[in-house]
């Protein structure tokens, strides 16, 4: 039930916004230091941020201040660093792993002078780099903070405004604009950490260790002559250009095996990652939308059958015309080999689909059938291309062709295509695939191609066969794929009996791990439920606001004080939190917490159904990490806690047996229901 999560992020946003100041202002500075400059996108966080404005939850010139202050504040102490360590800074780390953007932000200001610092925040690449060029060079302070301010307003306000209207144009759909709003930023998060991660961990810290135990085990084959030594020294020798690569090669393929191998287990064996399904598929259905599907349609229809043969042919037909026989070859092997083992596997496997979207073999969805021969066709097409250029334009090469790829994979999850174990699992049997390949394609040493041929062929395809897909399979596809709440009908009288049962005994989080047990269920209206409870003491929970930030970082505070954090279950959040004092125990309390399940009870006696919740109840303690950090600490003892639950819903409830006692549980539960008036 996301417009409910939705509905409480937007009052608690209005409740404490100098939290979302704070963040403006923490990311402004990031953004103006040194390196981190290079990681953050405060920007892009800013913009989205602002959004909120119109909606009345953030004041628009709280904003701007604070982005002004983070941007003051992060260049001056770029500043500050620089005057004070001056060129002996550049030898340190991490500056010295930055030669190259050191080097253009010294250029740079030495050409623009005193304005540089200002024109500085709107350049890409060394603009993080230049106010500490300009404390190492002695610029004086009083005409640093001059330049500094200024582009500091200019920047902040430009970002802020750019936001509110972003949030203006959003406002215009009150009720999809906090889930499309939190679902666009789940996309971009995800195209950030695709290129994140090729740049700073694949082709970054992956190369750089690769290389240290190429160097290691060149030293280890050096101590002997065995004949395992002679191999060793025969594949790594330093003069081979493609030892490093094979050697990254084999860490993806045997990876990516692994991975691979370990999902499938646990899709057997029915591990914690078959509830992480459940949990990620419920969490994303929550936040559709009809901009959201149409945008996630598009997107799922580019890694269609239709265009993915069409690529193929075409980048196929242009390699022969070129007589890149072996490329050629390695090409049809790569999609063909995709096309052939995926429906293979699902028919081994038969995992059914969250949704029923198809008949046939593709009603299976492990794998995931997009994902994989995507993965492939892209991730053999970016190899082809990041082979043939120079080692610095390879990582966007990587990234190109890895973006359109994991957005695929996403939009099958949004649209309930496929479990998040079927993409996971689809792109790592693909990354296997095209490894493998990529070793006996760089072993064959084949003919060079022209990078610039090979894009533009590609992206000349898509860019006709893509629209024209669109344009012939949407209207088809939007029904396909139409958002339909999945509800199962029980009768009340069942329920009592022993359909209770069926639901799960414990919260499941969001990673599949199960937590404390679920120790309530309610048949009726949540409105009713909290009524009835706060008549008998329950209280509805603390507004998170500065006021109760204070008190729960204050030493005296009781935890009857405090602010509920919520919890997800099943990918859900919860949609109503109580508390409940314990006499004579000021840092203990009682918490309650209702997520909603997908099951409609019916009564006999009337057509009418009721919706159906889980809950549970727990005895917190507030203590303090190291006598500092204040926290909250969940008592295992379960039982106090029900009971207590149990005598504030009196008549209207009764304790059930469900499963056998565990330790601090002795297995019972509550089965209430609301009774017609």
């Amino acid at each position: 039930m996301i417009d409910t999560l939705v509905a409480q992020l937007t009052v608690l946003s209005a409740q404490h916004g100098w939290l979302a100041y704070l963040l403006v202002g923490l990311l402004a500075m990031a953004e103006a230091l040194p390196v981190a400059g290079l990681i953050v996108p405060g920007s892009v966080l800013i913009v989205g941020i602002s959004t909120l404005v119109p909606a009345g939850a953030l004041g628009i010139w709280p904003l701007i201040i604070a982005a002004i202050a983070g941007a003051v504040m992060g260049d001056g102490l770029s500043f500050w660093l620089g005057r004070r360590y001056e060129h002996r800074l550049v030898a340190m780390w991490p500056l010295r792993r930055y030669p190259r953007l050191v080097s253009q932000a010294e250029g740079f200001f030495y050409r623009q002078g005193g304005k540089g610092v200002f024109l500085a925040r709107f350049v890409q690449g060394p603009r993080a780099f230049v106010p500490l060029v300009a404390g190492m060079s002695g610029m004086p302070p009083v005409r640093f903070y001059a330049f500094n301010i200024a582009s500091a307003l200019v920047w902040a306000t430009s970002h802020v405004v750019a936001g509110v209207a972003l949030g203006a144009s959003l406002h215009l759909v009150a009720q999809i604009a906090g889930r499309l709003t939190l679902f666009l930023a789940l996309v971009v998060l995800l195209v950030w950490v695709v290129i994140w991660l090729t740049r700073h961990v694949l082709l970054g810290e992956g190369l750089r260790g690769l290389l240290r135990v190429q160097n290691r085990l060149i030293l280890w084959s050096a101590e002997g002559d065995t004949r395992t030594r002679r191999l060793v020294r025969g594949l790594l020798q330093p003069e081979r250009s493609e030892t490093r690569a094979l050697m990254a090669g084999a860490a993806i393929l045997a990876g990516s095996l692994w991975l691979f191998l370990g999902i499938l287990e646990d899709i057997v064996t029915g591990d914690p990652l078959v509830q992480a399904n459940q949990a990620v598929f419920h969490f994303l259905q929550g936040l559709r939308t009809t901009w959201g599907d149409h945008l996630m349609l598009v997107i799922t229809e580019l890694g269609d059958s239709v265009v993915v043969v069409i690529l193929t042919v075409v980048v196929l037909g242009w390699l022969l015309w070129c007589r890149a026989w072996q490329a050629a070859g390695y090409w049809i092997a790569a999609v063909g080999g995709a096309a052939l083992f995926t429906p293979l596997i699902k028919w081994a496997v038969q995992w059914p689909r969250p949704t029923a979207l198809y008949s046939g073999w593709e009603a299976f969805s492990f794998p995931s059938g997009h994902a994989t021969i995507n993965a492939v066709l892209y991730g053999f097409l970016g190899f082809l291309i990041a082979r043939e250029l120079r080692p610095s334009r390879r990582v966007w090469a990587i990234s190109s062709v890895s973006v359109p790829v994991m957005l695929i994979a996403f939009s099958r999850l949004y649209l309930g295509a496929h479990w998040l174990a079927d993409v996971t699992a689809g792109i790592a049997v693909a990354t296997a695939w095209v490894t493998l390949l990529a070793i006996g394609y760089t072993r064959h040493r084949p003919r060079s191609l022209s990078p610039r041929g090979l894009v533009g062929v590609a992206l000349l395809t898509l860019a006709i066969a893509w629209p024209w897909h669109v344009l012939g399979s949407f209207a088809d596809d939007q029904a396909r794929y139409l958002a339909s709440p999945e509800r199962q009908q029980l009768s009340l009288v069942d329920w009592r009996d022993h359909a209770y049962r069926r639901l799960p005994e414990r919260r499941i989080d969001l990673g599949g791990e199960s937590e404390e047990p679920l120790t309530l269920q309610w048949a009726g209206e949540l409105t009713a439920l909290e009524r009835e409870l706060t008549r008998h003491g329950w209280q509805p929970r603390v507004p998170w606001n500065l006021s109760s930030t204070l008190q729960w970082l204050g030493p005296g505070t009781t935890a009857a004080g405090l602010p509920v954090l919520p919890r997800l279950h099943d990918g859900r959040a919860s949609a109503l939190r109580l508390t409940h004092a314990i006499d004579g125990s000021p840092s203990m309390r009682m918490v309650l917490q209702v997520w909603a399940t997908s099951i409609e009870l019916t009564r006999d006696d009337t057509a009418a159904s009721m919706p159906l919740w889980v809950g549970s109840v727990v005895t917190r303690r507030r203590s303090q990490l190291l006598g500092v950090v204040p926290m909250e600490r969940t008592l295992p003892a379960i039982d106090a806690a029900r009971d207590r639950l149990a005598r504030s819903l009196g008549d209207g409830g009764m304790i059930q047996q469900a499963v056998p006692a565990t330790g601090g549980w002795d297995g019972r539960l509550i089965l209430a229901w609301e009774t017609p008036p």
